[in-house]
């Protein structure tokens, strides 16, 4: 694109103007004022979520493990309210709710994860970072609406993906179960890409709610974090094994 092809001149050398990164002149005034709303949430909805993981590796309670069943009921609720049924702060105490159950149903696999390197936690955390901006920005760069067709694709994928692992509940095969998650994380990847152009396109058709907006992309972070944590994880078990 000719955005990352344009040089500052200083010395005789070229030198990349980082400003033009950042510039997204094909994105409207109210477009990127609502996606930095939106991705102020999901950094909120992160911390919440860290926070909840946190507080039950220290507590280790059982009975909060299952903080993935309430926040599946607060999802629902949230799912039910509108723009305009509640309180942008009300909806985003749901929201805030939702990431710390989340938060609070990973702390198994982190507690895990701590026991065979807690190093593991911060490599999954900036990789899983790394790869968000960078699909972010490619769908953000990307011609308008060219992404959206991935949204039939990867949710037959995922629909294929969640009877494969059905399946293998039954058949426990690891190899299987491993494929499994680098498949999570290349859908999931790719689904940053999808939702962030949806979030655009929503929001030139009149569509401003950025607090539900950001749950797609939370999601979609978590998700490749988890599957990360699980891949570096099994990697570093046959590390020591070997």
């Amino acid at each position: 694109m000719q955005r990352f092809d344009r040089f500052t001149r200083e010395g005789g050398q070229s030198k990349f103007d980082a400003k033009v990164i950042f510039n997204f002149g094909n994105l409207d005034k109210s477009t990127k004022s609502h996606l930095k709303n939106v991705y102020a949430c999901v950094t909120l909805e992160i911390v919440v979520a860290a926070l909840g993981a946190a507080i039950n590796v220290y507590l280790k309670s059982s009975v909060l493990h299952f903080g993935g069943l309430i926040g599946l009921f607060v999802f629902l609720y949230m799912a039910a309210t509108s723009q305009n049924s509640a309180p942008p702060l009300k909806r985003m105490g749901y929201v805030c709710a939702f990431a710390g159950c989340l938060g609070l149903e990973s702390s198994y696999l982190i507690d895990y994860v701590i026991a065979v390197d807690p190093a593991i936690i911060v490599t999954a955390l900036v990789t899983t970072s790394i790869v968000f901006v960078s699909f972010t920005l490619t769908a953000l760069y990307a011609e308008r609406r060219s992404m959206l067709f991935l949204g039939s694709i990867l949710t037959t994928a995922l629909s294929a993906l969640f009877f494969l692992s059905m399946a293998n509940l039954f058949f426990r095969i690891p190899t299987l179960a491993l494929f499994s998650v680098y498949a999570s994380l290349v859908i999931s990847s790719l689904f940053v890409m999808y939702d962030t152009q949806l979030i655009v396109e929503k929001k030139r058709l009149g569509d401003s709610d950025f607090i539900w907006h950001s749950v797609d992309l939370f999601m979609d972070f978590i998700i490749i974090f988890k599957d990360l944590l699980i891949i570096l994880t099994d990697k570093e078990k046959k590390k020591r094994r070997n």
